[in-house]
């Protein structure tokens, strides 16, 4: 892999980390309501589900490279088409209220339970699967073997993710009103689906 290369996949994976989802918008309520011990509690749920997320990938994305040699590059090229649908999905998708239900608001929840939500509210999402098993490959050099590179890769995701995600939660007393308006989730969209569409026709473009 050349460094260029990582350089890329290090900000493409900056972008996408800084546009909040589902994982900030729990972790911004936790850090509100218990304060940064909790909101790194629930930090270290949502990481060890994508820990769990990224040994998947690595599993089935690294043999699949291998076996398929020249044709590798068309796995590349759905991927990248991925990347463009999940762009206009993003775009066009809905204003969604970030509070949380009811029952999860009452009280202080325990560091346990804290943990356990976060971690389910990570891995429970398949499309995160599916959304990193059409990334990585984008970033994959055809001149070396793919196992090393993947695993280079999701380190450093899960580095960067980890980073971004924490500094959320830790600033979340100030960041919340800011992430929560319909207004500043429809830019959001915009931002998000506009780097996802954007990515996905260079990264094509490169491949013929």
């Amino acid at each position: 892999m050349s460094l260029d290369l990582y350089l890329g996949f290090i900000a493409a994976t900056l972008i996408l980390c800084v546009m909040p989802g589902p994982v900030v918008t729990y972790l911004v309520a936790c850090g509100i309501r218990q304060g940064p011990r909790a909101a790194l509690m629930a930090l270290a749920g949502t990481t060890t589900a994508l820990l769990v997320h990224m040994a998947l990938v690595l599993a089935g994305l690294a043999p699949l490279l291998a076996a398929l040699g020249p044709w590798a590059d068309l796995l590349k090229l759905v991927g990248a088409a991925y990347l463009v649908w999940l762009g206009i999905a993003a775009w066009r998708a809905p204003y969604e209220d970030p509070d949380l239900p009811a029952e999860a608001r009452r009280g202080h929840a325990s560091l346990a339970t804290l943990y356990r939500r976060g971690f389910l509210i990570s891995v429970s999402n398949p499309k995160s699967l599916a959304f990193y098993a059409a990334f990585f490959p984008q970033f994959v050099s055809a001149d070396a073997p793919a196992g090393p590179q993947l695993i280079i890769l999701a380190v450093t995701f899960i580095t960067v993710g980890t980073l971004s995600d924490g500094s959320f939660a830790l600033a979340a007393g100030k960041l919340a009103p800011y992430l929560k308006g319909e207004r500043a989730q429809m830019l959001r969209n915009r931002i998000t689906g506009s780097v996802l569409f954007a990515a996905g026709i260079g990264l094509a473009l490169t491949r013929r």
